[in-house]
């Protein structure tokens, strides 16, 4: 596979075929995958990755291994690469999406709608996929970056300490505030040495609160910066760490955390987090106490080049990634979006359960049957996209550490934020 290099999408591929080119940081397995089956069924069209990453890569095939992480230099390279490609009218057929400026292409019409593609495709049957995660997915009313696989964002907290401490939560409306309260009570009863989350820092912690907001905070291409809203997020954030809610230091004492990530992976690790007795399930608080759905991250994502010469080759490509074949393989990380294939998974699961493999335990067939049930509510549910611009966060998180740190104030940081960000959306 290729590295570097500018896009031509209308290579010959030399064997009288037509070449697609895509755009990625790092070959994702799945996209690998893919094309290696695609090459059995389509001989004729050559498939060409051209990696970006600004460091050389590691010995072996290519590819980040997970657990080895990708730097901001390796982001900024490939969202710069691209986005001068783009911008020149050139660039690749088929582009990875995850951390490039989706708005700003939308805006400036060099992304294909799938919407048009799948209208035009009688073959395509967009009951087989989950509408909600198509729909929650859109700019505007097109569908621009296809999601293949998606994971549910909640948290999960520890029934036991809960029920000691006489703790009901209504995670329809709790906000960021309660959270906080709600872990001061249960550090007095468990012990000062518990934090609500361990090893989250407050960058983090800032940068989950702009992906659940980034609607809010980047509306139709004007900044929301310097608002209350913005403004109150900041404040919460300290107000954790000021008062020992959470500590900005890292800790190997996992058992010391009051609340957790909810492992809403994929249908495996998804029914085991629902079958677990010692777990409450909740969606995540809110900055003002207005729940929307299930949160969700796609963690791939593909565009077709609006410029591209060989748009219905992109297209069938995308297709093929799409069908239940390739959404079946070990490849895919999270919840497919074919409903058949999570099915089939949850169906498998469900048996592991029963037998007792996947606790450690059996379980009852209608206990089991009750939480696939709530599983699916989640699922079903899923409607706010976690998703933001990589720079706009970048810029957040550069100006945030002036205020943790008591240099500046909550105004002044946000209304840097706010003039930085409008500067960027702009160019």
């Amino acid at each position: 596979m290729g590295s570097g290099g500018g896009g031509s999408s209308d290579k010959e591929s030399g064997q009288g075929g037509k070449t697609i080119e895509i755009a990625t940081m790092t070959v994702h397995p799945y996209l690998e995958e893919a094309i290696k089956q695609y090459n059995k069924l389509r001989p004729d069209i050559h498939i060409e990755v051209k990696e970006y990453l600004a460091r050389p890569q590691t010995q072996g095939d290519g590819m980040i291994q997970s657990g080895e992480a990708v730097s901001k230099g390796d982001v900024e390279k490939y969202v710069q690469t691209v986005s001068t490609q783009m911008m020149s009218g050139k660039g690749a057929d088929i582009i990875v999406m995850n951390d490039l400026p989706k708005d700003k292409y939308v805006a400036k019409n060099m992304l294909t709608n799938f919407y048009d593609l799948m209208d035009k495709d009688s073959d395509f049957d967009r009951n087989q996929y989950y509408q909600n995660i198509f729909k929650n997915s859109q700019n505007g009313d097109g569908l621009y970056a296809m999601p293949f696989s998606f994971v549910l964002d909640a948290l999960t907290g520890n029934k036991e300490l809960l029920e000691q401490a006489k703790i009901k939560i209504d995670d329809q409306t709790w906000t960021w505030d309660e959270f906080k309260n709600i872990s001061k009570k249960l550090k007095q009863q468990a012990g000062e040495d518990y934090v609500a989350f361990v090893n989250l820092f407050p960058i983090q912690m800032l940068a989950e609160y702009i992906e659940a907001n980034y609607d809010q905070l980047v509306d139709q291409d004007q900044a929301n910066f310097d608002s209350d809203l913005f403004r109150d997020m900041m404040k919460q954030i300290k107000s954790m760490y000021d008062e020992g809610v959470l500590k900005a230091e890292f800790t190997y004492d996992y058992d010391k955390t009051l609340f957790n990530n909810a492992n809403l992976l994929d249908p495996t690790t998804g029914l085991s987090q629902v079958l677990d007795q010692k777990l409450n399930i909740y969606q995540r608080p809110t900055v003002n106490g207005q729940y929307s759905g299930t949160p969700f991250k796609s963690y791939f994502t593909l565009g077709i080049n609006s410029k591209s010469k060989v748009q219905d080759e992109a297209w069938n490509f995308i297709k093929f990634m799409l069908s239940e074949e390739m959404q079946s393989s070990p490849m895919v990380a999270g919840f497919a979006l074919h409903k058949g294939v999570v099915e089939k998974q949850l169906k498998d699961t469900k048996q592991q359960a029963v037998a007792g493999t996947l606790l450690g335990q059996k379980v009852d067939a209608n206990t089991v049957e009750s939480k696939i049930k709530e599983l699916h509510k989640l699922i079903e549910g899923a409607s706010k996209n976690l998703t933001s611009d990589f720079k706009v966060v970048s810029i957040a998180i550069e100006e945030f550490d002036s205020y943790m740190s008591g240099q500046k104030s909550v105004e002044d940081v946000s209304k840097l934020i706010q003039n930085r960000v409008n500067t960027y959306i702009n160019e």
